[in-house]
């Protein structure tokens, strides 16, 4: 297996340690462009949907692997909106406390709030940024790890043939 095959691909099969190895690589990845986004251009945004993509792939072979089919990845979906709200509103205070104060003010102005917020977006972005992104690290390393540990289907199954460990261990060498 390549590393083409890993992220591009949303058939076949993947064993947890190659599922968290490119699990790891799209991360890294996601989160320069999101830097990239905040402190450089918002041009870089553009990048993001592409990675979704690449999620999708990877999520769907995991599952494969587990005899899922892959549209159980919307699943994952809506359970990092769920927890990366969660964790987002538990972290801002006390990662980003000024952007906490900015969102606060315009949540008590509420009439002036999204002319303020559109007024202020670049400089809220870069206040939460740390906030965003290790909401980000935590859900993706949470979510991951409920993929990881879902139970690999011994027998071959619609998706393909079983993984073995020997091919797991030369995906990303």
């Amino acid at each position: 297996m390549d590393m083409r095959y890993v992220l591009l691909s949303s058939k076949g099969r993947i064993g947890s340690r190659t599922f968290l190895r490119g699990l790891s690589v799209i991360t890294a990845a996601f989160i320069i462009v999101q830097i990239a986004n905040t402190f450089i251009s918002p041009i870089f945004g553009i990048l993001v949907y592409p990675m979704v993509y690449v999620y999708v792939c990877l999520f769907s072979k995991r599952l494969h692997d587990a005899g899922h089919s892959g549209w159980f990845y919307l699943l994952f979906l809506i359970g990092y909106g769920v927890v990366g709200s969660i964790v987002s509103a538990l972290l801002m205070p006390i990662l980003s406390p000024v952007a906490f104060e900015m969102y606060a003010q315009f949540r008590s102005d509420l009439s002036g709030a999204m002319e303020a917020l559109t007024e202020n977006i670049q400089e809220f972005e870069r206040l939460t940024s740390l906030t965003t992104l290790a909401s980000f690290l935590l859900t993706t390393a949470l979510l991951g790890f409920i993929a990881a540990r879902l139970p690999t289907d011994p027998d071959a199954n619609q998706y393909g043939p079983p993984t073995s460990r020997n091919s797991m261990s030369n995906t990303f060498s």
